[in-house]
């Protein structure tokens, strides 16, 4: 299970190097002559879903101590993905929700190891 749930979350980002949920839309920017962007959500969505799943088959093979470090490593490595996509596709909503759903994951994992690990890290 651990090596199906890396293949399925690198798959997640190979994707999106590949194909990135950007499409061609057919105008222009008068102002500055770009062809303009739009995000297509089927892409997207399977990209990100990839990505969840294989942090979650990751997870499913990982022994936490509890459930705050299990979460919290959920968070992290679905924030990076997330801010992965979403920075080398240029959707920077979605870079700035990976690094906050990171931080925030970190944080969890850090209380759930110092509270009820009984280790320091």
């Amino acid at each position: 299970m651990k090596w199906a749930g890396l293949i399925v979350y690198l798959l997640g980002i190979a994707l999106s190097i590949v194909r990135p949920p950007l499409d061609r839309l057919a105008c222009i920017d008068m102002t500055t002559g770009q062809v303009m962007t739009g995000i297509n959500p089927f892409f997207l969505v399977l990209e990100l879903g990839l990505i969840m799943v294989g942090a979650l088959f990751l997870a499913l093979n990982h022994e936490f101590k509890n459930y705050h470090e299990r979460n919290g490593w959920l968070a992290v490595s679905t924030g990076l993905g997330f801010a992965f996509v979403g920075g080398y596709s240029k959707i920077y909503e979605l870079l700035l929700f990976g690094i906050a759903l990171a931080i925030l994951g970190m944080i969890v994992y850090k209380i759930g190891r110092a509270k009820y690990g009984g280790g320091q890290s």
